[in-house]
């Protein structure tokens, strides 16, 4: 009994300040500037459906340059000991699409 009157004595004054609203005066906000898209060219499409539920087209972008056997070992990591959902069908076009990506920002 005295549980429940506390709890009602809780929600009555909670619900007296559902009403207030906050004010800010002078506080500069700062939005973060859009994600840049994955560049189009060949396997966008695996990567966009492999790899864009965890990594955003700017982590993918800025990874250094990697062999393919480099990004091989590390798409075999994602899938094997992140449990990353990778259509192993899809692997060569992502590791096509990793290696324009690493050439393209290395020029």
């Amino acid at each position: 009994m005295m549980r429940t009157v506390i709890i009602l004595a809780a929600l009555t004054a909670l619900t007296g300040c559902q009403d207030a609203q906050p004010t800010f005066s002078g506080v500069a906000i700062t939005l973060p500037q859009a994600e840049p898209d994955f560049p189009v060219r060949p396997g966008v499409e695996a990567v966009i459906a492999n790899c864009a539920a965890c990594h955003s087209p700017d982590m993918i972008l800025n990874q250094p340059a990697l062999t393919r056997e480099q990004w091989r070992a590390n798409i075999t990591k994602m899938r094997e000991v992140h449990q990353a959902t990778i259509d192993p069908a899809s692997e060569p076009a992502i590791l096509d699409y990793l290696m324009a990506t690493s050439a393209a920002v290395r020029q």
